[in-house]
């Protein structure tokens, strides 16, 4: 966080236009010596916040064919078809009414509703995610997020279509962040076999929304976010954030280590982050 407030300071605001995925936040400089409320952080914290890999996690194994109370404080639901039909699966994830901490350190509490029309490794199976009371870190979220199972490519790799809609995060203050994404994925790793240990992740795709300072703003991934199962974060890869007059931050989540840092590069000034 130190390093963060270090980096917010230097962050010189430029006249320009916005080009192009969540919770402290600290101090930027901008025009007319009017503090703004949204850094990097808040930035990466709607992009993590959305990931969602626990919650597609438990819905796509062979547990998520059954209700269960798992650890870390959520409860699985089924919710069998009245027809008796095994598809569409329909579950509710529900983490309580207080805040529970997770193995990751995040604070979870209300409910998750997941839909997904066919076994997820089937060509055109689509989920569905949205949320009821949900907040992460006291942040409600809402919105929804789709992942279509698109097929294999050119490569053999499984790939998916995943997009974010409406997605806000509103903060224990009341101040809001917004945010829509189009993202592609491609399991370049794991793919022969049922294990989710060994998967590996190349996410590409872009998103925008309006910032709490009531900004537009864009999110580029320019180099492919590789994801590796087990990492919360990106082990590497770059996306490029372009804020409506302010200059363009670019972040590096670095050369394959599964850990919580990423480089931060503003004006040509770069710093290393705590995610």
């Amino acid at each position: 966080m130190k390093n963060l407030r270090k980096l917010s300071v230097l962050f010189l605001v430029a006249a320009g236009l916005f080009l192009l995925n969540s919770c402290n936040k600290s101090d930027e400089i901008v025009p007319g010596n009017v503090l703004a409320k949204t850094t990097v952080k808040d930035y990466l914290n709607m992009v993590s916040a959305f990931s969602l890999s626990t919650v597609e996690e438990i819905t796509s194994g062979e547990d998520g064919l059954k209700s269960a109370t798992l650890a870390n404080c959520v409860t699985v639901t089924v919710h069998k078809n009245e027809n008796g039909d095994f598809w569409p699966r329909n579950w509710t994830l529900d983490y309580g009414t207080e805040n529970c901490e997770c193995i990751t350190g995040v604070l979870r509490r209300g409910k998750i509703n997941v839909s997904l029309s066919d076994w997820w490794k089937n060509e055109g199976s689509l989920k569905e995610i949205t949320f009821e009371d949900f907040y992460m870190n006291d942040n409600k979220m809402e919105g929804v997020k789709t992942i279509l199972n698109t097929g294999l490519n050119e490569n053999g790799n499984l790939t998916f279509s995943k997009k974010v809609t409406d997605a806000k995060l509103t903060y224990a203050n009341g101040s809001t962040i917004s945010w829509n994404c189009d993202k592609n994925s491609e399991q370049i790793e794991g793919g022969t076999t049922l294990l989710f240990a060994d998967d590996v992740w190349a996410v590409t795709g872009t998103g925008s929304g309006v910032n709490l300072d009531g900004k537009s703003y864009t999110i580029t991934i320019t180099t492919p976010l590789i994801y590796n199962n087990g990492c919360f974060y990106p082990a590497n890869g770059i996306v490029e954030i372009s804020t409506e007059g302010e200059d363009l931050k670019v972040i590096d989540y670095g050369d394959g280590e599964c850990d919580n840092l990423a480089t931060v590069t503003v004006g040509g000034v770069s710093e290393t982050v705590e995610l």
